[in-house]
């Protein structure tokens, strides 16, 4: 038997990462479920996150000559060998029929040989599929052990289709083996993977003088992505993002980085031929046209083929898709303005998906506007990229002005100082990427830094039109120069609204939309107007802001487009804002829009600028649209009370008005279901975005729920009292609004707001606590009710602690189960917080101490893993030593936590990562097998001493 500790290592590394990335998936379609999601669901997901892997290891005896153990360690860390367990997993836990396994044993053949063709590695191939289907069977077995439903749930559509389709590939896999040599497959992927190092290598800043194009290194910062619907606390960068995509979709605000970001991956993944192999595909030029030209696996050939100049081996890079060697870069969702034609494009991006099942595959979007055309929730795991902190702010300015020529560093070191100290005062302004750059290149022409979006904009034309090229004594003598920007607006919203799904237009259109624009302005032949507008056209794209090239034709004409899309949306407004002369017809323009979820970022940017041009323009704006009664559904009206209350960030409205669409958004949230997101949206996104309104909208909120405290209807009641005591914008469940979600002093002020109503309304909550879980949650934590007599109520010990945690019924917002929480908290709380914890701990172990009886709960009452997590250890924190009954009540709490869902982050050897339960950490370590070390006696009573032990050793559960 080989003995090589590497590659024993590596034998169960294959097995343990299959199951775990089965495990992720399963929690993917779980979270996608829902509503729909059943317990016998969490079950599964729950038993494949903490499986245990075995120690047995593969018969191999000796490696042939000219195969070294090292070589064999790379085979089985490859992903294309790591593709074959997974569908060897996939067959036994669909009950696939032994021909099929026959092919996956085939495959294994294949993938092994590849790596050496010339020698006979059917032995060792052999040897190693018996060993992974043996333990791939134990698995299937010993899930079929822990429950007779489990096999028959995980069949079912919703978790199996993933497997199925790749089973479905099988045959697809065989056929991909005769495509091409190992050496000219090595060949082709060496060459490609030194393309793509060379064409992403560097960042290319926007820039209005020249063109730079800068090592990735030497400008890029990574900004906070984070899961959505997780922690802050679980943000990862680009990086470690990379690690995680399998089916995954990165959302962010416009130039929030979703392409930079896109482009340092593509960099990323070329560096190692450990790592996959990265094609990119940008979907505005996928879909140019309608249906598209040709498969996602054709329009990669083809940008292989004619961009990289470096075609691959006939149906090698189906090949790279079946095996899971390769990451496909779906980039710019948003950037299909029509919703229809981004609903194809999704679909189409899910069959592909089915297609090659073990793809990974990432698809970047704009948040605004995803909803409409979102991927499918069971396989697509979103993140959101955040904006950039003070410290992210400061590393890229100081490298932005670091690669200034003609300045020395001290220069530049001055010049990020003083920017910084100038921009405090539109923190929210320099925390997106794109503005930010554009303010660095502001404030080193112009020496001052915008307030506002419109006007970096305007700024950035001015710079352009007016002074840069005077500046560097280039004179342009232009026709058409007094046309410059009506024209630029009139060919923005040309492209913008155009019913063809490509941005991007030839020259010859160019010229001609142009030169129909410029006739009788000034040209009063169709000849001048041409030979204007041509000179017109050259001139813009030369400015690689403007125009930038985009491609070609079939035919080889060359494609043009606004280089920045924010760009095209600027113009875009400010031709909605010249063309509409009055605040009421723009806003008759909106309203399709806005109501649609389309043209955001236009619709707000065409509001500020009428608002600066035309006296009250912002506030006939609201009016009018609050007026507007064509669109009278619910999801219309939703979407457009959120892009007013939106608004709010920008334009100052007044007050009576910002009054009225207060009033009309309480109406809308009372009108329905206040835990709806359709009704919640526009009240959140008011608290998130109403400013130096705040106060005015707080005082119209507590005018409104006092009103309906009184209300004879009990459910109206309720609902006021809901959103009296839970108005906490930054826990609500709402993937719309400010970048980064909410600032400390939004938060702080609507925190405070809530503790108002707390203490107004505390005879109501302790009302309500009678039969509503979430108000009982309140009052428990508040200490309004008696812990000890709601315990000992018939079912109080069940009451705290809910399946699914305490919803609090408005907002989507959900708090973990009241006593779980309590005891997880002890292992991060500050010293002043852990005296009120202890008291609770107290009193369930006095809870305890009375029902010694087995079992404390049943299957239904807890699923609290994704409530506990692994905290770090580096921090020290006084420990205070615990009351016996204190602790034997947080003993037992964590003890069934573990029990339910297996190890939630306890590390072996750290017992101090439980602060003050550590000395509960030997029950623990024994009971999850992370070591065996001697059960010290605890301060408890020996009857429960014996079940604390006879627990850690297995014998016995807390629960049934």
């Amino acid at each position: 038997m080989i003995e090589d500790p590497m590659l024993q290592q590596a034998i169960g590394g294959v097995i343990s990462n299959v199951v775990t990335a089965t495990g992720i998936r399963l929690g993917v379609t779980l979270q996608g479920l829902g509503n729909r999601a059943l317990a016998e669901d969490e079950e599964i997901v729950k038993w494949f996150n903490t499986y245990q892997i075995t120690e047995s290891r593969p018969q191999i005896s000796d490696l042939p000559p000219g195969v070294t153990e090292e070589e064999l360690c790379g085979i089985l860390n490859s992903d294309g060998f790591h593709s074959v367990v997974h569908e060897l997993l996939a067959a036994r836990l669909t009950d696939a029929t032994e021909e099929e396994v026959e092919r996956i044993r085939s495959i294994l053949r294949c993938t092994v040989s590849f790596f050496k063709p010339a020698i006979d590695l059917s032995d060792v191939s052999d040897s190693l599929f018996e060993y992974y289907d043996g333990e791939v069977s134990a698995i299937v077995g010993r899930l079929q052990g822990a429950s007779k439903e489990f096999l028959p749930r995980l069949r079912g559509e919703a978790f199996s289709a993933r497997m199925i389709s790749s089973l479905r590939a099988i045959e697809r896999r065989l056929d991909s083996f005769k495509v091409a040599t190992p050496e000219e497959e090595r060949e082709f992927v060496r060459r490609y993977r030194n393309h793509v190092l060379e064409n992403f290598g560097k960042i290319e800043p926007p820039d209005f003088e020249r063109r730079r194009r800068v090592p990735i290194d030497d400008l890029y910062v990574p900004p906070e992505i984070t899961r959505v619907g997780s922690s802050p606390r679980d943000s990862v960068n680009t990086w470690q993002l990379a690690e995680r995509i399998d089916r995954t979709v990165l959302l962010g605000d416009p130039g929030g980085g979703k392409t930079t970001a896109s482009n340092v991956l593509m960099h990323w993944h070329a560096q190692s031929n450990d790592r996959r192999v990265p094609f990119l595909v940008t979907l505005r030029e996928f879909a140019s046209q309608d249906p598209p030209a040709r498969s996602v696996v054709g329009h990669i050939e083809n940008s292989l083929e004619t961009f990289y100049q470096c075609p691959a081996p006939q149906g090698l890079v189906g090949k790279l898709l079946l095996s899971g060697s390769a990451l496909v870069i779906f980039d710019g969702l948003d950037e299909l303005i029509d919703t229809t034609r981004r609903a194809d494009v999704t679909a189409i991006v899910e069959r592909f998906g089915s297609e090659y099942p073990l793809a990974r595959i990432l698809v970047t979007s704009r948040l605004v506007g995803y909803n409409q055309a979102r991927l499918d929730d069971q396989q697509f795991v979103r993140y959101r990229v955040g904006g950039f902190d003070t410290h992210r702010v400061g590393e890229y300015v100081r490298k932005w002005f670091a690669h200034e020529e003609g300045i020395t560093r001290s220069e530049a070191e001055q010049l990020a100082s003083t920017f910084m100290d100038e921009s405090t005062a539109v923190s929210d302004l320099r925390s997106n990427p794109l503005m930010l750059a554009l303010m660095c290149i502001l404030y080193r022409g112009e020496g001052s830094i915008p307030q506002s979006r419109p006007e970096v904009y305007e700024q950035c034309a001015n710079l352009l039109f007016r002074k840069w090229d005077a500046r560097r004594r280039i004179h342009t003598e232009l026709r058409a120069r007094a046309h410059v920007e009506p024209a630029l607006r009139h060919l923005a919203y040309w492209l913008f609204s155009r019913k063809e799904t490509e941005s991007a237009v030839t020259q010859r259109r160019l010229t001609a939309e142009t030169a129909e624009f410029l006739h009788h302005r000034g040209f009063e032949s169709k000849e001048e107007a041409r030979e204007a507008a041509d000179e017109f056209v050259n001139f813009c794209k030369g400015r690689a802001w403007v125009f930038s090239d985009a491609g070609t034709t079939a035919k080889g004409e060359t494609l043009y487009t606004f280089t920045h899309r924010t760009f095209l949306e600027y113009f875009t407004a400010a031709y909605l804002t010249v063309v509409n002369d009055t605040p009421e017809k723009l806003a008759k323009v909106l309203a399709p829009r806005v109501t649609k979820q389309e043209w955001e970022v236009v619709a707000e940017l065409s509001v500020q600028m009428k608002d600066r041009t035309v006296d009250q323009g912002a506030a006939r704006i609201f009016q009018s649209l609050l007026k507007d009664r064509r669109y009278k559904s619910q999801q219309s009206r939703s979407n457009l009370l959120c892009f007013l209350a939106s608004c709010l960030e920008s334009v100052d409205p007044p007050p009576a008005v910002v009054r009225h669409l207060t009033g009309q958004i309480l109406d809308h949230l009372f009108a329905g279901d206040v835990n709806d997101e359709i009704c919640y949206a526009p009240t959140v996104l008011l608290t998130r975005c109403s400013g130096a309104f705040r106060d005015i909208v707080a005082r119209e909120m507590n005018s409104k729920i006092a009103s309906l405290l009184e209300s004879e209807d009990s459910e109206v009641r309720v609902k006021a009292l809901r959103l009296a005591v839970w108005c906490l914008p930054r826990l609500a469940h709402l993937n719309r609004g400010p970048l980064g979600g909410v600032g400390k002093e939004t938060g702080n002020f609507w925190d405070g707001f809530v503790e108002e109503n707390r203490e107004r309304y505390a005879e109501r909550i302790v009302s309500a606590a009678e039969w509503d879980p979430g108000f009982l949650f309140l009052a428990a934590d508040r200490g309004l009710v008696n812990l000890d007599k709601i315990l000992e109520s018939s079912g109080g010990f069940r009451r705290l602690n809910e399946r699914h945690g305490h919803p609090a019924g408005i907002f989507g917002i959900v708090w973990a189960p009241f006593l779980a929480s309590r005891v997880t908290r002890m292992m991060w709380a500050e010293p002043e917080d852990i005296s009120q914890i202890a008291q609770t701990m107290t009193s369930v172990g006095r809870y305890f101490l009375s029902h010694p009886d087995l079992p404390w709960g049943d299957s239904d009452e807890s699923t609290w893993a994704e409530f506990v997590t692994k905290q770090s250890s580096d921090a020290v924190l006084e420990l205070i030593p615990l009351h016996p009954d204190a602790l034997l009540g947080a003993s037992a709490l964590l003890m069934i936590i573990v029990e339910r869902s297996g190890n939630v982050g306890i590390r072996r050897g750290h017992p101090e990562d439980l602060r003050h339960l550590s000395p509960l950490y030997p029950y623990l370590a024994k009971r999850l097998n992370l070591e065996d070390v001697p059960l010290t006696s605890l301060p408890i009573r020996d009857d429960l001493q014996e079940v604390f032990r006879k627990w850690a050793c297995g014998e016995l559960h807390l629960t049934a």
